[in-house]
């Protein structure tokens, strides 16, 4: 009987041996497709994901262009915001001095000649007695000659006392041709951050372009049918 009894504990436990080596096994197998997930082959790229990601390559383009063209604004209104581009100038309200005019519009203005600056209008100027470069924009009171020469009585609003300097017409600016409310805020903001848009706009479309490559390589036929439509 002892020999029987020591023959079937035999048995199992090389029966048990077995199925434990085939567990390790299993979980060693388990764990490197885990921890090694780069030994595996990748699925192929679908129709559906490749469609996708040229969708996502033109929002990217239209993103582009986008920046582009209020980085190319801004360019324009900084190189001629003084100067001037076909007779308008373009300045940014920093102040809440006029209700006509609010902070943070941008304000278009166009020259006139002196005998066409009536009362009513609003004019944009240089200051006499203030700081180099301080510009201002009132209403003009009225249009006054003082030694042969063509001054301005102005105010801020049309109820209120004109100020108590005059406005010569050498110090004009321009007057108020268009006013668009928070516009300034938004030329003001690409004055400030116009080098990391730009670095953002290329950013987009270096992706736009891998995103497009990438799918039409996955899919190639989705190209042909598109250029088939037109």
């Amino acid at each position: 009987m002892l020999p029987r009894l020591k023959s079937k504990k035999a048995d199992g436990s090389a029966a048990l041996s077995l199925r434990g080596k085939a567990m390790v096994e299993e979980v060693d197998q388990l764990a490197g497709d885990i921890l090694a997930p780069e030994d595996q082959e990748h699925a192929p790229m679908t129709r559906r994901q490749a469609l996708n990601m040229r969708r996502v390559a033109g929002w990217f383009y239209i993103a582009t262009v986008a920046l582009g063209l209020l980085l190319s604004l801004t360019l324009l209104l900084n190189t001629f915001a003084l100067s001037g581009v076909f007779g308008l100038r373009f300045f940014v309200e920093p102040t809440r001095a006029m209700a006509q005019v609010p902070r943070g519009s941008l304000l278009i203005t166009a020259m006139r000649p002196s005998e066409k600056i009536n009362a009513g209008d609003i004019v944009t100027y240089n200051a006499r007695y203030a700081e180099p470069g301080t510009r201002m924009t009132r209403i003009v009171a009225e249009r006054l000659k003082v030694n042969g020469q063509t001054v301005f009585s102005t105010k801020r609003a049309g109820n209120a006392a004109p100020d108590s300097m005059t406005v010569p017409m050498t110090n004009i600016l321009g007057v108020k041709l268009a006013v668009l409310p928070g516009a300034g805020y938004v030329v003001s903001f690409l004055q400030a951050y116009g080098w990391g848009l730009a670095i953002l706009a290329a950013a987009l479309l270096i992706s736009a372009v891998a995103l497009r490559r990438w799918a039409n390589l996955e899919h190639p036929e989705i190209r042909r049918r598109r250029r088939r439509r037109y």
